[in-house]
């Protein structure tokens, strides 16, 4: 039998365990529960605690006897799944425990090392750190989530410390880059604390320059205008103007050294001692054309002998935490869900995000055309800032970005920097345009887990390739959104967190807009609501659902409550008036009113949170359509489509406002082309087979009318009903005063 030598438990980052039998063996421990029970074990200060201390940390809403049962049952697992390591875990009657000569902890190790005034020590420390305290392990259990939050805290504040100490000593020996390094790690662990900020915009400003720095800060800037909606500190705003007027003498810059520090950005160290990449939650990013609702989470607060917490309302980052959703933004690692109605939001530190990706500067074919160089640079500098609005997201910043412009794609490289994904793309030239090529690519595996391509004119650079910037940053978000929702498919259903549980429902509804999806979506927000009966984003998903099946001819049942949806939202937009899910919601709700001049607010609103949010600005060309500016309308929808990539999932819907302009225009034959093509794009959408029977009708083509008519009547009657006696109750008038045509050869076709 191999005789056990040790066992190696990581509990910074991503859980993981390893036993040493003579060489590294991971081991599987299966279940959440069973990951929590032996990481709480081991920062326990004796390695052990009472049965019934475990019982009430992981069952404490169940009587004491099946809280007990449940315990039996998760030691049972743990003792299984540990296998040849299972001698570590000591179990009696009264104490269960670890025994701690077979035992090494990195998180415990961390925090030795951390208080170690000697700077090997410290160095050190900082190759432990590699995330948050169990960044992907929360429960639906407030005890041990609290725990969880304090213990990473605790380590947040331990990490911090190092990095200032190993950015004095770097900085005192003149190694600028691993000073701006270790910088900007510190930043990483709260990104609103301006004091890290300043002194990585110092380092920036004397190591690489005044551009640089300035860039970093108009980041800054908009990252404290869109996350709390305010203006930058008195400091950060004179540190800023003298960096515009060069007050800090620019030192030579080490670039030998340059991806020497990377290892110290963001290590992440496998159990078997190689580098992985963090693993990854359910995203509840904003896919379209349904986005999801957003988390709310607890912050780690600031600790140490560093500057005095920032005020509450610095504290608070409404705007650019609901901005994804806002894509539930993709979730925070670490986040505990609080009930609906809760006023103790302190959300998540961006740090605590698992959604790392780096997008690498884009290439391009000749060196020689100095406007594809500048091109490509508009490219990643685009897709760097919209990419960055969503809240779910962790985005390597531009500085960090350029040590790779020239490099061949190295996955051990860009693994140091903690990132899970990279984004490739490449620019060409072809004969009066330009192709542009995008990947998202697995950092470690360099596996292509989504890819695309774009085409654009060669006109004016910076618009066209800040269009295509928003188009590509939409789709990244989504698909990473939807790689995380994916790998929680295997998941027994009990084991889901009420998270979990909204983010599989809104895979559904991205599936496309039928009863089906619509019906399986509700029943995985309905089994949130079963264990949280307040639990807001739940409460926000189904007000969505029924007011999608309302505007789609969807019946659900029982039918769309319209009045329910409404006070969901107007209670969700008085405790979070900047969430940008509750806004988009509203917005269709009122457009589904015909209240279109609160609908067009509602959906500008929802572009300043977040421009790349294609949705709002297609809609706001149907908004315009129905207030009586066809024209302008459909130059709105074109734009939208023209930034989008080819394969969004909104596109059918922008196809169809597309026809209903042309249609508004006169413009019978192109309306029926793009009411076809939505057709094919969303192939059993009762919407498109509506239009399709309002157009045909129009034109005077009976057959075909009937045809739709016959298929939207068999699927939809309810719906259908409803939409013939609303027009009579009062009639759909655009702004013009005229009844809308759309509107107008629907009625025509469904009365013949």
């Amino acid at each position: 039998m191999t005789k056990l030598c040790s066992v190696t438990l990581h509990l910074l980052g991503s859980f993981a365990i390893e036993a040493d039998v003579g060489r590294a063996i991971p081991i599987s421990v299966r279940g959440k529960k069973p990951q929590a029970l032996l990481a709480y074990l081991a920062m326990r200060p004796d390695y052990q605690t009472r049965r019934e201390e475990l019982a009430t940390l992981f069952w404490g809403d169940n009587p004491d006897m099946l809280a007990r049962h449940s315990l039996r049952q998760c030691l049972n697992s743990v003792r299984g799944d540990l296998c040849a390591a299972s001698e570590i875990l000591v179990v009696d009657r009264e104490v269960i425990g670890l025994r701690a000569p077979l035992l090494r902890v990195d998180a415990r190790a961390f925090m030795a090392l951390a208080a170690s005034a000697r700077a090997q020590d410290l160095t050190q420390a900082a190759v432990l750190w590699r995330g948050s305290f169990l960044a992907d392990l929360t429960l639906d259990a407030e005890e041990f989530d609290a725990w969880r939050g304090r213990e990473a805290d605790r380590l947040a504040a331990a990490a911090a410390g190092v990095f200032d100490a190993l950015c004095r000593n770097a900085e005192a020996g003149g190694d600028g880059e691993a000073a701006i390094a270790t910088a900007e790690r510190a930043v990483v662990l709260d990104p609103m604390r301006e004091d890290r900020q300043r002194r990585a915009l110092q380092l920036l400003a004397r190591y690489r320059g005044r551009d640089v720095a300035l860039t970093r800060a108009k980041s800054l800037i908009d990252l404290l205008r869109n996350e709390l909606d305010v203006a930058p500190e008195p400091a950060t705003r004179s540190l800023i103007d003298e960096i515009k007027r060069g007050a800090f003498e620019p030192a030579e810059p080490r670039e030998a050294q340059a991806l020497a520090v990377q290892s110290l950005v963001h290590p992440a160290i496998g159990a078997s001692g190689t580098l992985q990449p963090p693993p990854i939650v359910p995203a509840l990013l904003e896919p379209e054309p349904v986005p999801n609702p957003e988390p709310l989470a607890a912050a780690s607060a600031p600790a140490g002998d560093h500057p005095a917490p920032r005020p509450f309302w610095r504290t608070v980052r409404p705007a650019g935490l609901w901005a994804s959703l806002g894509v539930l933004a993709i979730a925070v690692v670490g986040a505990l869900t609080f009930a609906y109605g809760s006023k103790s939001t302190r959300l998540a530190a961006v740090a605590q995000w698992n959604q790392g990706v780096v997008v690498l500067p884009f290439a391009f074919d000749n060196p020689e055309r100095s406007e594809d160089a500048a091109f490509a640079r508009a490219l990643t500098h685009g897709l760097i800032g919209y990419l960055s609005r969503f809240a779910g997201l962790r985005v390597i910043s531009e500085p960090t970005s350029e040590f790779y412009r020239d490099r061949p794609f190295d996955p051990s490289l860009i693994a140091k920097l903690g990132v899970r994904y990279a984004v490739v793309g490449h620019v060409s030239s072809q004969d009066n345009g330009r192709r542009i090529d995008v990947e998202l690519m697995d950092a470690a595996s360099r596996a292509n887990v989504w890819s695309d391509n774009l085409r654009r004119e060669r006109d004016d650079t910076a618009p066209t390739a800040d269009d295509a910037a928003r188009g590509m940053a939409r789709m990244v978000a989504i698909e990473i959104n939807n790689l995380a929702t994916l790998q929680t498919r295997d998941k027994p259903r009990a084991e889901l967190t009420t998270r979990e549980l909204v983010a599989r429902g809104y895979w559904e509804l991205q599936r496309g807009s039928t009863r089906h999806n619509l019906t399986t979506a509700l029943s995985w927000f309905n089994e949130a609501l079963r264990r949280k009966p307040r639990y807001l984003w739940a409460l926000l998903a189904v007000a969505r659902v029924h007011i999608i099946a309302a505007m789609n001819f969807i019946d659900l049942d029982p039918p769309p409550d319209i009045a329910a949806a409404e006070r969901v939202l107007n209670e969700a937009l008085r405790e979070y008036p900047n969430s940008i899910s509750a806004l988009y919601s509203l917005a269709l709700l009122q457009k589904y009113r015909q209240d279109y001049q609160a609908s067009l607010r509602s959906l500008q609103r929802c572009l300043e949170i977040n421009p790349s949010y294609l949705s709002a600005q297609g809609q706001i060309g149907d908004i315009l359509i129905r207030l009586g500016q066809p024209q302008k309308g459909l130059e709105q929808i074109l734009q939208t489509i023209r930034a989008a990539t080819p394969n969004d999932p909104s596109i059918g819907h922008w196809y169809l406002f597309a026809a209903e302009a042309e249609l508004e225009l006169g413009r019978d034959r192109e309306a029926l082309d793009w009411a076809l093509r939505a057709d094919t794009f969303m192939p059993g959408s009762h919407l498109a087979e509506a239009w399709l029977a309002s157009i045909y009708a129009t034109v005077g083509d009976k057959m075909n009318a009937a045809k739709y008519v016959a298929a939207l009547s068999k699927a939809a009657p309810q719906r259908t009903r409803a939409f013939l006696e609303r027009g009579r109750l009062a009639p759909d008038i655009g702004n013009g005063g005229q009844s809308l045509r759309i509107f107008q050869g629907l009625r025509l076709a469904l009365s013949e």
